[in-house]
């Protein structure tokens, strides 16, 4: 026997227009101009605070961005049917589905477990004055910028590294700045074979600074760091303060070099590629170091 249950037709109605808006909302929300949002946190998985400053983004679309400093991040993707690669100095690189971020909100690191290789020079064998790697110029050279406002883009130069050097500093000549505030992550990263390898840091080396011309230094006595090979030195946009982007930021070039050469990627997720049409220029990026006898 079939019973018909009677139907409220306004309330029907109601019914039926409260679910047209709530898809409407969602679709506003989440496919806004064919896109999607992807946001969230990322959190230590054994202290649970957060984490500022990893690399976000979807490998394959091209596409990324920078947590900031309370470890929140927010960037548009097309498809929701994507992995989402979260990747820090010190953790464990972890891959998430938009799904499960979308449920949970959160990306969890795993710290990493250093082993590293301990290298001691005494003060005894340490060669005289500091010295330069790297090249700069007197007068200032052609001016190189970032080329892309995604965070995560970098300008990198091979710096050849013949002996045991101990690093003081790092060093950044900038040719001209458009905007209020800049801040930047230093990185270094083996170089062997033409080719670039693992960080050596590990820990991150973040700049906060004015923008204005002059020369950009880095102190990095206190990690008591010894370079044994070449590596890349890069500088990497970490946030945006003014909305401005970076566009308004050029660093000095030169021609020559063993190296030559400008290293950079577009964003967060991106590798390092040489940019050919400027092979003979290189960044002058430079460390100031002794080397060991």
């Amino acid at each position: 026997m079939l019973t018909l249950i009677p139907i409220n037709r306004h309330a029907y109605m109601n019914h039926t227009l409260l679910h047209f808006l709530l898809v409407i909302l969602l679709s506003i929300r989440f496919h806004s101009n064919g896109q999607v949002q992807v946001e969230g946190i990322v959190i230590d998985s054994e202290t649970e605070e957060v984490i500022p400053y990893v690399n976000i983004g979807v490998i394959e679309l091209g596409k990324g961005t920078v947590s900031d400093t309370l470890g929140q991040f927010s960037f548009h993707i097309e498809d929701e049917d994507v992995l989402i690669t979260a990747s820090a100095i010190g953790y464990e690189t972890e891959n998430i589905t938009f799904s499960k971020l979308e449920e949970s909100g959160n990306i969890f690191l795993q710290p990493v477990s250093y082993k590293l290789e301990a290298v001691t020079i005494s003060s005894s064998k340490l060669n005289g004055e500091p010295k330069q790697y790297g090249v700069t110029n007197k007068n200032r050279g052609q001016s190189i910028s970032f080329g892309n406002a995604q965070l995560g883009a970098a300008i990198g130069a091979v710096i050849e590294i013949s002996q045991p050097t101990y690093i003081k500093s790092a060093n950044f000549p900038i040719n001209h700045a458009n905007g209020d505030s800049m801040t930047f992550r230093v990185n270094i990263l083996e170089f062997k074979k033409n080719k670039i390898g693992k960080h050596i840091l590990t820990e991150n080396i973040i700049i906060k600074a004015k923008q204005a011309k002059g020369h950009l230094t880095v102190d990095l006595s206190h990690l008591d760091l010894v370079l044994e090979s070449d590596v890349l030195l890069s500088l990497e946009w970490v946030r945006d303060d003014d909305g401005k982007g970076n566009q308004g930021i050029t660093f000095d070039t030169k021609k020559g070099g063993k190296y030559k050469g400008i290293y950079i990627k577009n964003h967060s997720m991106d590798d390092y590629e040489k940019l050919e049409h400027l092979a003979k220029k290189s960044p002058c990026f430079y460390f100031m170091g002794r080397a060991a006898e």
